[in-house]
């Protein structure tokens, strides 16, 4: 079984802990994404993203669903 790990946001810098093991407890859970959401921002970051950067990109690309990230 995976542990929780500590890693950095690939967009900000800023370390979080990642829950991979228990994803409802995890801090990315809180933002509710679109499968196209996901797939825009998985196009430009690699791994996981603090909450928020993830709240900010989901404001983003509710504003303009077009705009580069």
């Amino acid at each position: 079984m995976l542990k929780h790990e500590i890693v950095s946001c690939p967009r900000c810098n800023r370390t979080f802990e990642c829950r991979v093991n228990s994803i409802h407890r995890c801090q990315c859970s809180g933002v509710p994404l679109t499968l196209e959401e996901r797939f825009r921002i998985s196009e430009k970051y690699q791994g996981c993203l603090c909450e928020n950067c993830l709240q900010e990109l989901k404001a983003v690309l509710e504003k303009q669903p077009d705009a580069p990230l």
